[in-house]
């Protein structure tokens, strides 16, 4: 069923599934594999995939843009790379965001030398493997330290790595400015406004699949079309934006949509994004829900992060694979409506004519709101002076990510901030809701 029905209806299965993006389409098709056929999605929005959305450059589907998720992380165990080799998926293996091969500049256009930008960067690798032995650690010992930032405990450890090097004022200015574009990337990695806002005690919860990272070159999207293709045509019903869920009615679940149709069910599988459930969640439960589901909720975090494309004709001016620049920045909060643009923490060569730019936190969502021919301006004149060449042009057409702006998202990826716990919070979130033990 493609579209909602022009007066409510009211339907009932056995389970319904709330989200077509990856895990909603994952949960049906194990229902599927398991037998049972009184199944139904409802998803919010035109289209399946959440946060999963693959535009393309050419009609033959051979030079994909991600709009969102890109890369699987690892690929020993990794149970979507498994299915991709067990289906004969299109893919290569690639690195993700290697900054050690690109330009790095200040606003000026003096180039840092990659002896130096390589030092930082390896010190912080170092601090982040610090962060998984400490965690490792606070499970064998059944221990977990008190809350604090990672980046409160980063900065104090790179000011002492500062100390014992003896490095001169200029350097030592570089340096830090180096170590706040490093902040800026990592919150790419997590999805947050600021470093600040990451339990340091709970980074290392984040567990990576080892080995190197897989793209598919036919896009991301080829996951979300073989999930698709797994389920009957009739189990997603599109534009049915959910806004209650009755969980304790007559021992049935009771939904009602946007549109006024009402669905009713024995179990409900809510795959809403954690975002989107913050902004709802008081009104999106009838009754409401237990406090430890409610803490889960309000103790865990969702950021934003933003991708910006911006193509030409070709790249003369763009040598190599990636450029970082280094911003003169006197506070970590910027003046957004002025200094937006200093939150992007890569520029990276997707295709020979298309640049991607990545952004993050309150910085993209602010830029979520401008007019992409101003964001080409603005972006130009920082090439224009960085890169120091004036007939750099603008580009020819620009396209933005709009996360938190969508309602069905609301943001990115989620992390585990300060004061929560990944392993408390992330499993309450994740634990199941009973009605007489049903």
């Amino acid at each position: 069923m493609s579209t909602a029905d022009q007066n409510p209806i009211t339907q009932y299965r056995q389970t319904i599934v709330i989200g077509s993006g990856t895990a909603g389409l994952s949960a049906a098709y194990q229902l599927y594999q398991s037998g049972c056929r009184s199944v139904l999605i409802l998803e919010g929005s035109n289209r399946i995939g959440g946060r999963i959305l693959t535009e393309y450059l050419d009609q033959n589907s051979s030079k994909p843009l991600e709009m969102g998720a890109c890369w699987m992380h690892g690929l020993q165990e990794n149970p979507v790379y498994e299915l991709a080799q067990r289906e004969n998926f299109p893919s290569h293996t690639g690195t993700i965001l290697n900054f050690d091969i690109g330009t790095c500049v200040d606003e000026n256009g003096t180039q840092i030398s990659s002896e130096l930008h390589h030092e930082v960067d390896q010190f912080f690798e170092s601090l982040l493997q610090d962060t998984r032995d400490l965690f490792e650690f606070q499970q064998q010992n059944n221990t977990q330290i008190s809350s604090i930032s990672i980046q409160k405990v980063f900065l104090e450890k790179f000011e002492n790595f500062l100390n014992q090097n003896g490095a001169d004022q200029e350097t030592r200015c570089l340096k830090l400015k180096l170590l706040q574009r490093r902040f800026d990337q990592e919150t790419g990695e997590c999805g947050c406004q600021s470093m600040e806002q990451v339990s340091y005690a709970e980074f290392g919860s984040y567990q990576r699949p080892k080995g190197p990272d897989m793209e598919f070159p036919c896009g991301y999207s080829t996951l979300i079309r073989y999930l698709r293709a797994q389920i009957p045509q009739d189990w997603i019903v599109f534009e049915q934006f959910v806004e209650n869920i009755e969980w304790d009615t007559n021992n049935q679940v009771r939904i009602t949509c946007a549109n006024g149709n009402i669905y009713e069910c024995d179990h409900v599988i809510c795959t809403i994004p954690l975002a989107v459930m913050k902004w709802s969640y008081k009104s999106l439960f009838t009754p409401a829900l237990p406090v430890w589901k409610t803490e889960a909720i309000q103790k865990m975090d969702m950021g934003t992060v933003d991708k910006i494309y911006l193509f030409y004709d070709q790249l003369d001016f763009f040598d190599g694979d990636s450029l970082a620049i280094v911003y003169d920045r006197e506070h970590e909060t910027l003046d957004i409506k002025k200094e937006w643009y200093k939150k992007i923490f890569l520029f990276q060569k997707v295709y020979d004519n298309v640049l991607l730019c990545w952004i993050t936190g309150d910085e993209a969502i602010f830029c979520e709101q401008l007019d992409e021919t101003y964001i080409g301006d603005v972006l130009t004149n920082l090439f224009r002076k960085s890169l120091k060449n004036n007939d750099i042009p603008t580009p020819n057409k620009v396209v933005r990510t709009q996360w938190f702006s969508n309602p069905c998202s609301k943001g990115s990826y989620s992390y585990v901030p300060v004061g929560a716990s990944s392993w408390q919070h992330i499993r309450d979130l994740a634990k199941p809701l009973t009605v007489h033990n049903k």
